[in-house]
Protein backbone atom coordinates (compact mmCIF):
# COMPACT_ATOMS: atom_id res chain seq x y z
CA UNK A 1 0.00 0.00 0.00
CA UNK A 2 1.25 3.66 -0.89
CA UNK A 3 1.51 5.91 1.72
CA UNK A 4 1.30 9.72 1.82
CA UNK A 5 -1.87 12.33 2.58
CA UNK A 6 -5.24 10.33 3.59
CA UNK A 7 -8.56 12.08 1.91
CA UNK A 8 -12.07 11.00 2.93
CA UNK A 9 -15.11 11.63 0.89
CA UNK A 10 -18.75 10.90 1.45
CA UNK A 11 -21.70 10.43 -0.22
CA UNK A 12 -24.63 12.49 -0.03
CA UNK A 13 -26.94 11.38 -2.42
CA UNK A 14 -27.24 8.81 -5.43
CA UNK A 15 -30.21 10.69 -7.23
CA UNK A 16 -32.75 13.44 -7.37
CA UNK A 17 -35.07 12.06 -4.85
CA UNK A 18 -32.70 10.44 -2.64
CA UNK A 19 -33.08 10.43 0.95
CA UNK A 20 -31.42 13.30 3.02
CA UNK A 21 -30.78 11.35 6.52
CA UNK A 22 -27.64 9.36 5.10
CA UNK A 23 -26.37 13.09 4.18
CA UNK A 24 -26.90 14.57 7.52
CA UNK A 25 -25.67 11.67 9.20
CA UNK A 26 -22.22 11.34 7.00
CA UNK A 27 -22.06 15.58 7.76
CA UNK A 28 -22.63 14.77 11.63
CA UNK A 29 -20.41 12.63 11.64
CA UNK A 30 -17.57 14.41 11.61
CA UNK A 31 -15.69 11.12 9.28
CA UNK A 32 -15.71 13.45 5.87
CA UNK A 33 -14.07 16.15 3.82
CA UNK A 34 -16.16 16.20 1.24
CA UNK A 35 -19.31 15.11 0.42
CA UNK A 36 -20.48 14.31 -3.24
CA UNK A 37 -24.32 14.55 -4.71
CA UNK A 38 -25.11 12.74 -7.61
CA UNK A 39 -28.63 14.54 -8.01
CA UNK A 40 -29.40 13.30 -12.17
CA UNK A 41 -30.43 9.99 -13.79
CA UNK A 42 -30.71 9.60 -17.68
CA UNK A 43 -34.23 10.91 -17.86
CA UNK A 44 -34.05 13.71 -14.87
CA UNK A 45 -32.66 16.78 -16.83
CA UNK A 46 -34.99 16.38 -20.07
CA UNK A 47 -37.75 16.58 -16.56
CA UNK A 48 -35.78 19.31 -15.49
CA UNK A 49 -35.91 20.85 -18.72
CA UNK A 50 -39.42 20.75 -18.94
CA UNK A 51 -39.87 22.75 -15.62
CA UNK A 52 -37.28 24.90 -16.73
CA UNK A 53 -39.63 25.49 -19.57
CA UNK A 54 -42.56 26.74 -17.77
CA UNK A 55 -40.75 28.28 -15.30
CA UNK A 56 -37.27 29.64 -16.05
CA UNK A 57 -36.75 30.03 -12.44
CA UNK A 58 -36.81 26.21 -12.17
CA UNK A 59 -35.03 23.53 -13.40
CA UNK A 60 -32.31 23.06 -10.57
CA UNK A 61 -32.07 20.39 -7.60
CA UNK A 62 -35.28 20.60 -5.88
CA UNK A 63 -33.77 19.72 -2.58
CA UNK A 64 -31.84 22.29 -1.82
CA UNK A 65 -33.70 24.36 0.54
CA UNK A 66 -34.17 21.54 3.07
CA UNK A 67 -30.24 20.26 2.57
CA UNK A 68 -28.61 23.23 3.23
CA UNK A 69 -29.99 23.46 7.03
CA UNK A 70 -28.90 19.63 7.34
CA UNK A 71 -24.96 21.03 6.18
CA UNK A 72 -25.01 24.20 8.44
CA UNK A 73 -22.70 22.84 11.16
CA UNK A 74 -20.50 20.21 8.37
CA UNK A 75 -19.86 23.57 6.05
CA UNK A 76 -19.34 25.79 8.86
CA UNK A 77 -16.12 24.09 9.89
CA UNK A 78 -14.94 24.91 6.60
CA UNK A 79 -15.79 21.42 5.02
CA UNK A 80 -16.90 21.15 0.98
CA UNK A 81 -20.01 19.51 -1.10
CA UNK A 82 -19.98 18.76 -4.61
CA UNK A 83 -22.81 18.19 -6.60
CA UNK A 84 -24.94 18.67 -9.96
CA UNK A 85 -27.40 20.23 -8.58
CA UNK A 86 -27.73 22.74 -11.12
CA UNK A 87 -29.35 20.33 -13.41
CA UNK A 88 -31.27 22.60 -15.80
CA UNK A 89 -30.19 25.72 -14.24
CA UNK A 90 -27.25 25.75 -12.59
CA UNK A 91 -27.84 29.89 -11.66
CA UNK A 92 -31.03 28.83 -9.95
CA UNK A 93 -29.11 26.17 -7.73
CA UNK A 94 -26.44 28.96 -7.19
CA UNK A 95 -29.26 31.55 -5.65
CA UNK A 96 -30.97 28.79 -3.58
CA UNK A 97 -27.97 27.97 -1.97
CA UNK A 98 -26.94 31.49 -1.61
CA UNK A 99 -30.38 32.21 0.72
CA UNK A 100 -30.23 29.31 2.25
CA UNK A 101 -26.65 29.54 3.33
CA UNK A 102 -27.60 33.28 4.25
CA UNK A 103 -30.46 32.03 6.20
CA UNK A 104 -28.32 29.55 8.62
CA UNK A 105 -25.73 32.50 8.98
CA UNK A 106 -23.63 31.15 6.42
CA UNK A 107 -23.39 34.42 4.12
CA UNK A 108 -20.21 34.94 2.11
CA UNK A 109 -19.18 31.18 1.37
CA UNK A 110 -17.81 30.74 -1.75
CA UNK A 111 -19.35 29.03 -4.38
CA UNK A 112 -18.42 27.55 -7.69
CA UNK A 113 -20.92 27.26 -10.30
CA UNK A 114 -20.09 25.84 -13.66
CA UNK A 115 -21.61 26.54 -16.70
CA UNK A 116 -21.71 24.95 -20.25
CA UNK A 117 -22.98 21.29 -20.44
CA UNK A 118 -26.31 22.44 -21.88
CA UNK A 119 -25.45 22.09 -26.10
CA UNK A 120 -28.73 22.26 -27.48
CA UNK A 121 -27.17 24.61 -29.97
CA UNK A 122 -24.29 22.81 -30.86
CA UNK A 123 -26.38 19.51 -31.47
CA UNK A 124 -28.22 21.73 -33.82
CA UNK A 125 -25.57 22.83 -35.59
CA UNK A 126 -23.77 19.75 -36.06
CA UNK A 127 -27.33 18.18 -36.86
CA UNK A 128 -26.09 15.14 -34.96
CA UNK A 129 -27.19 11.28 -35.90
CA UNK A 130 -29.11 10.00 -33.05
CA UNK A 131 -29.34 6.69 -34.34
CA UNK A 132 -31.47 4.99 -31.74
CA UNK A 133 -34.58 7.05 -33.28
CA UNK A 134 -33.20 6.60 -36.77
CA UNK A 135 -33.41 10.74 -37.19
CA UNK A 136 -30.90 13.77 -36.41
CA UNK A 137 -31.03 16.86 -34.26
CA UNK A 138 -32.68 19.32 -36.68
CA UNK A 139 -35.47 17.02 -37.67
CA UNK A 140 -36.64 17.02 -34.56
CA UNK A 141 -37.60 20.46 -34.68
CA UNK A 142 -39.53 21.10 -31.50
CA UNK A 143 -39.42 18.36 -30.21
CA UNK A 144 -35.79 18.48 -28.89
CA UNK A 145 -36.07 19.55 -25.08
CA UNK A 146 -32.32 18.96 -23.83
CA UNK A 147 -29.07 18.31 -24.80
CA UNK A 148 -26.24 18.18 -21.93
CA UNK A 149 -23.14 17.01 -22.31
CA UNK A 150 -21.77 14.51 -19.49
CA UNK A 151 -19.09 17.10 -18.05
CA UNK A 152 -15.43 15.79 -16.03
CA UNK A 153 -13.53 17.10 -13.29
CA UNK A 154 -11.72 19.79 -14.85
CA UNK A 155 -13.93 22.74 -14.21
CA UNK A 156 -14.57 20.84 -10.56
CA UNK A 157 -10.96 21.41 -9.74
CA UNK A 158 -10.77 24.99 -11.03
CA UNK A 159 -13.64 26.03 -9.04
CA UNK A 160 -11.94 24.43 -6.08
CA UNK A 161 -8.36 26.19 -6.74
CA UNK A 162 -10.70 29.22 -6.93
CA UNK A 163 -11.79 28.35 -3.40
CA UNK A 164 -15.00 27.00 -3.48
CA UNK A 165 -16.42 25.78 -0.40
CA UNK A 166 -19.60 24.37 -2.68
CA UNK A 167 -19.03 23.57 -6.14
CA UNK A 168 -22.25 22.97 -8.16
CA UNK A 169 -22.98 22.12 -11.81
CA UNK A 170 -25.52 20.51 -14.49
CA UNK A 171 -24.37 17.36 -16.02
CA UNK A 172 -21.39 16.50 -13.96
CA UNK A 173 -20.49 13.20 -14.42
CA UNK A 174 -21.16 11.11 -11.55
CA UNK A 175 -17.53 9.74 -11.06
CA UNK A 176 -16.49 12.98 -11.54
CA UNK A 177 -18.09 14.44 -8.51
CA UNK A 178 -15.73 13.20 -6.88
CA UNK A 179 -12.51 12.58 -9.04
CA UNK A 180 -12.56 16.45 -9.18
CA UNK A 181 -12.00 16.78 -5.04
CA UNK A 182 -9.37 13.92 -4.69
CA UNK A 183 -7.26 15.44 -7.56
CA UNK A 184 -7.51 18.87 -6.21
CA UNK A 185 -6.61 17.82 -2.93
CA UNK A 186 -3.90 15.07 -3.30
CA UNK A 187 -2.06 17.23 -5.94
CA UNK A 188 -3.00 14.65 -9.00
CA UNK A 189 -2.68 16.06 -12.82
CA UNK A 190 -5.17 15.28 -14.52
CA UNK A 191 -3.90 13.45 -17.55
CA UNK A 192 -2.28 11.23 -15.01
CA UNK A 193 -4.14 8.47 -16.12
CA UNK A 194 -3.46 5.64 -13.41
CA UNK A 195 -4.35 8.09 -10.95
CA UNK A 196 -7.26 9.67 -12.96
CA UNK A 197 -8.64 5.70 -13.08
CA UNK A 198 -8.27 5.30 -9.13
CA UNK A 199 -10.01 8.51 -8.64
CA UNK A 200 -12.85 7.28 -10.93
CA UNK A 201 -12.98 3.85 -9.02
CA UNK A 202 -13.62 5.69 -5.75
CA UNK A 203 -16.41 7.92 -7.59
CA UNK A 204 -17.84 4.66 -9.01
CA UNK A 205 -18.26 3.22 -5.52
CA UNK A 206 -19.62 6.23 -3.99
CA UNK A 207 -21.49 7.63 -6.62
CA UNK A 208 -24.44 5.03 -6.15
CA UNK A 209 -25.26 5.60 -2.51
CA UNK A 210 -26.64 2.46 -0.92
CA UNK A 211 -25.64 0.08 -3.71
CA UNK A 212 -22.28 0.38 -2.18
CA UNK A 213 -23.88 -1.07 1.13
CA UNK A 214 -25.69 -3.77 -0.05
CA UNK A 215 -28.81 -2.16 -1.61
CA UNK A 216 -28.14 -3.37 -5.19
CA UNK A 217 -26.34 -6.62 -4.07
CA UNK A 218 -29.73 -7.89 -1.87
CA UNK A 219 -31.07 -11.16 -4.02
CA UNK A 220 -33.82 -12.58 -1.17
CA UNK A 221 -32.50 -15.81 -0.01
CA UNK A 222 -29.36 -16.13 -1.53
CA UNK A 223 -28.11 -13.12 -0.54
CA UNK A 224 -29.18 -10.49 2.16
CA UNK A 225 -27.22 -7.79 4.65
CA UNK A 226 -28.39 -6.88 7.84
CA UNK A 227 -30.71 -4.08 8.54
CA UNK A 228 -31.67 -3.37 5.01
CA UNK A 229 -34.38 -0.74 6.28
CA UNK A 230 -31.32 1.73 7.94
CA UNK A 231 -28.79 1.22 4.66
CA UNK A 232 -25.65 3.53 5.35
CA UNK A 233 -24.22 5.40 2.68
CA UNK A 234 -20.41 4.67 1.72
CA UNK A 235 -17.49 6.96 2.51
CA UNK A 236 -14.23 6.13 1.34
CA UNK A 237 -10.34 6.78 2.70
CA UNK A 238 -8.00 7.52 -0.50
CA UNK A 239 -4.13 7.39 -1.08
CA UNK A 240 -1.97 7.16 -3.65
CA UNK A 241 -2.74 3.43 -4.60
CA UNK A 242 -5.41 2.38 -2.43
CA UNK A 243 -9.01 3.17 -1.32
CA UNK A 244 -10.47 1.73 1.74
CA UNK A 245 -14.39 1.77 1.65
CA UNK A 246 -16.60 1.58 4.46
CA UNK A 247 -19.81 3.42 6.18
CA UNK A 248 -20.94 4.96 9.29
CA UNK A 249 -21.13 2.53 12.62
CA UNK A 250 -24.85 1.50 13.81
CA UNK A 251 -26.06 1.94 10.00
CA UNK A 252 -27.55 -1.46 8.11
CA UNK A 253 -25.86 -2.78 5.39
CA UNK A 254 -22.47 -4.39 4.63
CA UNK A 255 -19.55 -3.34 3.13
CA UNK A 256 -17.26 -6.65 2.33
CA UNK A 257 -15.91 -7.80 -0.77
CA UNK A 258 -19.35 -9.45 -2.61
CA UNK A 259 -21.06 -5.88 -2.04
CA UNK A 260 -17.86 -4.36 -3.25
CA UNK A 261 -17.29 -6.27 -6.79
CA UNK A 262 -21.45 -5.90 -6.95
CA UNK A 263 -20.35 -2.63 -7.28
CA UNK A 264 -17.38 -1.75 -9.32
CA UNK A 265 -18.54 -3.50 -11.90
CA UNK A 266 -22.02 -2.03 -12.05
CA UNK A 267 -23.36 -0.16 -15.35
CA UNK A 268 -19.53 0.30 -17.02
CA UNK A 269 -19.79 -2.29 -19.69
CA UNK A 270 -16.76 -2.44 -20.42
CA UNK A 271 -14.62 -3.49 -17.51
CA UNK A 272 -11.40 -2.77 -19.34
CA UNK A 273 -12.23 0.03 -20.66
CA UNK A 274 -14.59 2.49 -18.75
CA UNK A 275 -15.30 5.39 -20.85
CA UNK A 276 -15.79 8.76 -18.59
CA UNK A 277 -15.37 12.30 -19.54
CA UNK A 278 -11.95 12.00 -17.17
CA UNK A 279 -9.81 8.89 -18.02
CA UNK A 280 -10.50 5.71 -19.83
CA UNK A 281 -10.23 3.39 -17.00
CA UNK A 282 -9.44 -0.27 -17.06
CA UNK A 283 -11.33 -1.78 -13.77
CA UNK A 284 -10.25 -5.65 -14.82
CA UNK A 285 -6.91 -5.48 -12.60
CA UNK A 286 -8.92 -3.92 -9.45
CA UNK A 287 -7.79 -6.03 -6.35
CA UNK A 288 -10.12 -6.75 -3.16
CA UNK A 289 -8.76 -6.86 0.50
CA UNK A 290 -11.78 -7.62 2.53
CA UNK A 291 -10.27 -5.42 6.20
CA UNK A 292 -13.22 -7.31 8.48
CA UNK A 293 -15.41 -4.30 9.91
CA UNK A 294 -16.98 -3.27 6.86
CA UNK A 295 -13.74 -2.42 5.34
CA UNK A 296 -12.69 -3.36 2.28
CA UNK A 297 -9.57 -2.23 0.60
CA UNK A 298 -9.22 -1.39 -3.17
CA UNK A 299 -6.48 -0.96 -5.37
CA UNK A 300 -5.22 -1.59 -9.46
CA UNK A 301 -7.17 0.49 -11.46
CA UNK A 302 -5.14 1.52 -14.52
CA UNK A 303 -5.73 4.63 -17.25
CA UNK A 304 -5.42 5.60 -20.74
CA UNK A 305 -6.08 8.80 -22.07
CA UNK A 306 -9.53 10.32 -22.29
CA UNK A 307 -12.60 9.77 -24.87
CA UNK A 308 -11.87 12.61 -27.60
CA UNK A 309 -15.55 12.88 -27.31
CA UNK A 310 -18.11 13.74 -25.07
CA UNK A 311 -21.36 11.88 -24.00
CA UNK A 312 -24.39 14.10 -24.63
CA UNK A 313 -27.66 12.65 -24.12
CA UNK A 314 -30.40 14.30 -25.99
CA UNK A 315 -34.02 14.47 -24.50
CA UNK A 316 -36.77 13.95 -26.99
CA UNK A 317 -40.37 15.17 -26.49
CA UNK A 318 -42.32 12.28 -27.27
CA UNK A 319 -46.05 13.66 -26.68
CA UNK A 320 -47.87 12.00 -23.80
CA UNK A 321 -47.43 8.44 -22.00
CA UNK A 322 -50.91 6.79 -20.73
CA UNK A 323 -50.87 3.50 -18.68
CA UNK A 324 -53.97 1.94 -17.16
CA UNK A 325 -53.92 -1.16 -15.61
CA UNK A 326 -56.62 -3.68 -14.03
CA UNK A 327 -55.90 -7.03 -11.75
CA UNK A 328 -57.48 -10.49 -12.04
CA UNK A 329 -57.49 -13.31 -9.89
CA UNK A 330 -58.19 -16.90 -9.19
CA UNK A 331 -59.10 -19.59 -12.18
CA UNK A 332 -59.31 -18.33 -15.61
CA UNK A 333 -57.74 -15.17 -14.48
CA UNK A 334 -54.99 -15.04 -17.41
CA UNK A 335 -58.16 -15.77 -19.98
CA UNK A 336 -60.03 -12.93 -18.27
CA UNK A 337 -57.03 -10.40 -18.67
CA UNK A 338 -56.41 -11.86 -22.52
CA UNK A 339 -60.29 -11.07 -22.96
CA UNK A 340 -59.42 -7.62 -21.49
CA UNK A 341 -56.91 -6.60 -23.52
CA UNK A 342 -58.81 -8.00 -26.96
CA UNK A 343 -61.69 -5.75 -25.66
CA UNK A 344 -59.33 -2.45 -25.22
CA UNK A 345 -57.62 -3.08 -28.44
CA UNK A 346 -60.68 -3.02 -30.30
CA UNK A 347 -62.09 0.05 -28.82
CA UNK A 348 -58.33 1.48 -29.77
CA UNK A 349 -58.70 0.68 -33.32
CA UNK A 350 -60.64 3.66 -35.17
CA UNK A 351 -57.62 5.66 -33.67
CA UNK A 352 -54.76 3.52 -34.35
CA UNK A 353 -53.10 6.28 -37.14
CA UNK A 354 -52.97 8.61 -34.08
CA UNK A 355 -51.02 6.12 -31.85
CA UNK A 356 -47.13 5.82 -31.85
CA UNK A 357 -46.84 2.59 -29.76
CA UNK A 358 -48.49 0.29 -28.03
CA UNK A 359 -48.67 -3.06 -25.75
CA UNK A 360 -50.15 -4.99 -23.01
CA UNK A 361 -48.10 -6.72 -20.35
CA UNK A 362 -49.77 -9.88 -17.70
CA UNK A 363 -46.92 -8.34 -14.98
CA UNK A 364 -46.13 -11.43 -13.40
CA UNK A 365 -46.52 -13.89 -15.86
CA UNK A 366 -45.38 -12.34 -19.23
CA UNK A 367 -44.25 -8.65 -18.76
CA UNK A 368 -40.44 -9.29 -18.52
CA UNK A 369 -39.45 -12.67 -20.08
CA UNK A 370 -42.28 -13.71 -22.52
CA UNK A 371 -43.06 -16.80 -22.52
CA UNK A 372 -39.56 -17.92 -20.97
CA UNK A 373 -39.34 -18.62 -17.71
CA UNK A 374 -43.35 -19.80 -17.85
CA UNK A 375 -44.11 -21.34 -14.66
CA UNK A 376 -47.39 -22.88 -13.86
CA UNK A 377 -50.64 -20.98 -13.85
CA UNK A 378 -50.52 -17.57 -11.76
CA UNK A 379 -53.40 -17.32 -8.90
CA UNK A 380 -53.59 -13.60 -10.16
CA UNK A 381 -52.35 -11.27 -12.82
CA UNK A 382 -52.18 -7.69 -13.42
CA UNK A 383 -53.30 -6.18 -17.02
CA UNK A 384 -51.03 -3.30 -18.06
CA UNK A 385 -51.39 -0.91 -21.05
CA UNK A 386 -48.93 1.09 -21.52
CA UNK A 387 -49.51 3.62 -24.90
CA UNK A 388 -47.58 6.88 -26.56
CA UNK A 389 -49.33 9.53 -28.61
CA UNK A 390 -48.87 13.28 -29.70
CA UNK A 391 -52.81 13.24 -28.78
CA UNK A 392 -53.77 13.73 -25.39
CA UNK A 393 -57.12 13.32 -25.57
CA UNK A 394 -56.12 10.00 -26.87
CA UNK A 395 -54.14 9.07 -23.80
CA UNK A 396 -57.05 10.20 -21.37
CA UNK A 397 -59.20 7.95 -23.35
CA UNK A 398 -57.31 4.76 -23.79
CA UNK A 399 -56.90 5.27 -19.45
CA UNK A 400 -60.89 5.65 -18.98
CA UNK A 401 -61.27 1.93 -21.70
CA UNK A 402 -58.89 0.63 -18.84
CA UNK A 403 -61.00 1.42 -16.33
CA UNK A 404 -64.39 0.49 -18.10
CA UNK A 405 -63.05 -3.12 -17.47
CA UNK A 406 -64.51 -2.84 -14.25
CA UNK A 407 -68.00 -3.92 -15.89
CA UNK A 408 -66.19 -6.80 -17.83
CA UNK A 409 -65.05 -9.32 -18.36
CA UNK A 410 -65.49 -10.83 -14.79
CA UNK A 411 -63.62 -10.26 -11.56
CA UNK A 412 -61.20 -7.07 -12.37
CA UNK A 413 -60.37 -4.90 -9.89
CA UNK A 414 -57.53 -2.59 -8.42
CA UNK A 415 -57.99 -0.02 -11.67
CA UNK A 416 -55.17 2.71 -11.76
CA UNK A 417 -53.83 5.02 -14.37
CA UNK A 418 -52.10 7.92 -15.53
CA UNK A 419 -51.39 10.03 -18.41
CA UNK A 420 -47.96 11.71 -18.49
CA UNK A 421 -45.38 13.36 -21.16
CA UNK A 422 -43.48 11.04 -22.98
CA UNK A 423 -39.90 12.20 -22.59
CA UNK A 424 -37.24 10.15 -24.63
CA UNK A 425 -33.20 10.26 -24.07
CA UNK A 426 -31.22 8.97 -26.72
CA UNK A 427 -27.19 9.13 -26.82
CA UNK A 428 -24.68 11.31 -28.94
CA UNK A 429 -21.12 12.26 -29.37
CA UNK A 430 -19.56 15.72 -29.52
CA UNK A 431 -15.94 16.81 -30.03
CA UNK A 432 -14.94 17.41 -26.39
CA UNK A 433 -13.26 20.94 -27.63
CA UNK A 434 -16.41 22.32 -28.64
CA UNK A 435 -18.28 22.40 -25.63
CA UNK A 436 -17.08 25.64 -23.72
CA UNK A 437 -17.23 25.67 -20.42
CA UNK A 438 -17.67 29.14 -17.38
CA UNK A 439 -16.61 28.53 -13.98
CA UNK A 440 -17.36 31.74 -11.67
CA UNK A 441 -17.03 31.25 -8.15
CA UNK A 442 -19.60 33.40 -6.16
CA UNK A 443 -19.92 34.57 -2.52
CA UNK A 444 -23.38 33.77 -0.99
Amino acid sequence: MASGRVLTLGAGSAYANDRLEPAAAMAESGRVSYLGFDCLAERTMALAQVRRRRDPAAGQDERIDALVPLLARYLSSGRKVVGNFGAANPDAACADFARNLQAVGLSGTRIGVIRGDDVRDLVRDLDLELPEFGTTVRALGGALVSANAYIGAEPIVEALEGGAQIVLGGRLADPSLFVGPICHELGWALDDWDRVAHATLVGHLLECGVHSTGGNFEDPPYRVVPDPHNLGFPLAEVEDGSVVVTKLDGTGGAVDERTMKTQVYYEIHDPAAYLTPDVTADFSTVSFEDLGGDRVRLGGARGRPRPTHLKVLVGVDQGWKATGEMSYGGPGCVERARRAEEIVRRRLEPAADRIDDLRFDLQGFDSLFGDRLRGGYPTEVRLRMALRTRDADLARAAVHEMELLYFGPAGGGGAAGSVVPALGVTPAYVPRELVELDVEVVAA
